[in-house]
């Protein structure tokens, strides 16, 4: 019998990776110094026998200097040793090839490294690298960086792990940091089920599911004897976590001769649980109905203890992984994906065309540019937009970033992402926005937004050659208020005079507060001169009426200074300073009146 050593070496990879990402997932959850986790996360990446890299290599992190210049430098590493240990201990980004990976946030092979090298140090020995940016949110937090034999050449296998690796990395780096966030939580999430023991989990069932064969395997995981096992149907195994139709379904496959593979959870004998990925072959009579079914099974409850961990993970933040595989069209979600788009799984079946169907309508073209942007290579795949919930019809903010796969030919051949919920963080920062930009007092802008939306209004005003009025509001005898009535009143007052320059304007016009009892107006293409006057004095007349404050009737005025875009200045400064001139003029002339900019 000939055996096919390359699919048993294909499946001991399989396995050792997995083993190492779960490792590494256990270092994350270690509260020990950043340092130290590295360290330990290197030795696990350098136990990997099928790798081609010698044993040893390094894990660079980013820092600022006082100049706020990022570059690179070594936190960790296994047998370096001599001058690399001082001349790695700052790297720029762009300087070497741990630089150029930072700097180009993509992988970076060399087979051969000699003196040549832009850093040497005598005795260099000639050797290959791999340089792996370790990433976040496209931010790069690292570099991880392996020692190859001389001439090695680059190994897609090799570098798929490693970026996979570098994930879990960027994870361990972030929760030491005391950096998450939830739109930061963007990381590669796509998890490949574990294919554990290459040593089978064997059982032989007769047409009626009695067990006639069963290995050492399947009694040691399930606690049961051969003896107990034998004759007995594969029910005894069972453990209700699964429904009827279930098993109706697995059946109705195997009867019609058809193999079947689904992951089992199954009952030990002592009442413990454990899962199993079972591939389960009907073999068959000449007629086509099967006579006997082999269950051929790999003990996966480490990984399903992994994926619970994930997902509860992903609930906390908001986020979830997909894979698209272009090539027969396949898209998976995780079931976080499902409960950030309101959707029930059992009712939907994932696609193209069914994720753009969930996009906000003003954002759906801009999704499809971006996407089918990066499968051209133009820009990576890192968007923020719209989606409106299925269930609820709730419009929510997402972050989404997915990495391509290419074949030799560059053809993406499957996509692996993310989407992250982060609503929550854009309501945070429009509100940071709003106070920002908002006087807490009265609501109205802020002299800073009002500077800018000026600035705003003169770039249209002068493009479509419209007209702007600048007023420049000051209240009279308001510092009595305070004095005689308190600080509170005086707030109070503020508002009311907020309230009644609001409606004395038009929407389209910006109402201020610069600050104190100073306020601004700019009328917004008035349609004519008159406009600004007419608006003065109806709110020099709204204010000249007594305000009712606390059971007291408060008597103040208003002075205010105009000028006129383009006509007197097209520069905003010039134009608040010849306003001023005019409420100058106008508080000289006796208070309680408007005054136009002349010269």
């Amino acid at each position: 019998m000939v055996i096919d050593k390359s699919k048993n070496f294909t499946a001991e990879h399989t396995a050792e990776n997995n083993q190492v990402l779960s490792e590494l997932l256990q270092i994350a959850s270690k509260s020990s110094a950043l340092d130290e986790l590295l360290k330990e996360s290197l030795n696990v990446l350098l136990s990997l026998s099928w790798l081609s890299i010698l044993p040893k290599g390094g894990i660079f992190l980013t820092e600022r200097d006082h100049f706020g210049i990022e570059y690179l430098q070594l936190i960790a590493e296994k047998n370096l040793g001599g001058p690399i240990l001082t001349l790695c201990q700052r790297v720029d980004y762009g300087q070497c090839l741990c630089g150029r990976a930072a700097q180009t946030k993509q992988p970076v092979h060399a087979s051969s490294i000699d003196k040549r090298h832009e850093t040497t140090f005598e005795g260099i020995e000639p050797h290959g690298h791999y340089n792996i940016p370790i990433l976040s949110d496209n931010n790069v937090l690292g570099v991880l960086v392996f020692y190859l034999p001389d001439g090695k050449k680059s190994d897609e296998e090799e570098v798929a792990f490693f970026i996979r690796a570098a994930a879990i990395l960027s994870l361990i780096i972030k929760l030491r940091r005391n950096e998450i966030e939830l739109k930061k939580v963007n990381r590669e999430l796509s998890y490949e089920k574990l294919a554990l023991d290459e040593h089978a989990i064997v059982s032989i069932t007769n047409i009626m599911g009695d067990i006639v064969y069963a290995n050492d395997k399947i009694c040691k995981i399930s606690g049961y004897t051969r003896e107990e096992l034998l004759r007995k149907n594969h029910r005894i195994l069972k453990s209700g976590e699964h429904s009827k139709q279930f098993y109706t379904d697995l059946w109705r496959t195997i009867f019609n001769g058809k193999v079947w593979h689904g992951g089992i959870k199954n009952r030990t004998k002592d009442g413990n649980y454990y899962w199993v990925n079972a591939t389960i072959v009907p073999f068959l009579y000449d007629n086509g109905r099967p006579y006997k079914y082999v269950s051929i099974s790999t003990d996966i409850t480490a990984q399903k203890n992994a994926e619970e961990t994930l997902n509860q993970a992903q609930v906390v933040a908001k986020i979830g992984n997909w894979r698209l595989d272009l090539k027969n069209e396949d898209l998976f979600w995780s079931d976080q994906i499902y409960k950030i788009f309101g959707i029930n799984p059992n009712e939907f079946e994932p696609s193209y065309a069914a994720f753009l169907d969930t996009i906000y309508p003003d954002d759906i073209n801009y999704v499809v540019e971006q996407y089918e942007g990066s499968l051209k290579g133009l820009f990576p795949y890192d968007i923020e937009h719209r989606i409106i919930r299925k269930d609820n019809r709730e419009t929510r903010w997402v972050h989404e970033r997915c990495v391509h796969h290419r074949d030799i030919n560059g053809d993406v051949i499957h996509s692996d992402g993310t989407v992250q919920d982060i609503t929550d963080r854009k309501l945070a920062q429009e509100e940071i926005h709003r106070l920002a930009m908002t006087d807490q007092l009265t609501g109205l802008a802020n002299r800073n937004q009002f500077t800018r939306r000026f600035e705003d209004s003169v770039k249209l005003a002068t493009r479509e050659k419209k007209h702007l009025a600048l007023m420049v509001l000051d209240l009279d005898k308001f510092k009595p208020v305070n004095d005689t009535y308190g600080h509170q009143v005086g707030d109070a007052l503020l508002q009311n005079v907020a309230s009644i320059l609001k409606n004395s304007c038009r929407e389209t016009d910006i109402v201020a507060r610069l600050g104190g009892d100073e306020f601004a107006i700019l009328l917004v293409h008035p349609e004519n001169g008159n406009d600004a006057g007419k608006c003065a004095q109806r709110i020099i007349d709204d204010i000249n009426n007594p305000i009712s404050i606390a059971g007291n009737n408060i008597k103040i005025g208003i002075s205010i200074g105009i000028s006129f875009f383009p006509e007197q200045s097209i520069k905003q400064d010039d134009l608040f300073y010849k306003a001023d001139l005019a409420l100058y003029k106008a508080k000289k002339s006796g208070r309680n009146a408007y005054c136009i900019f002349s010269t």
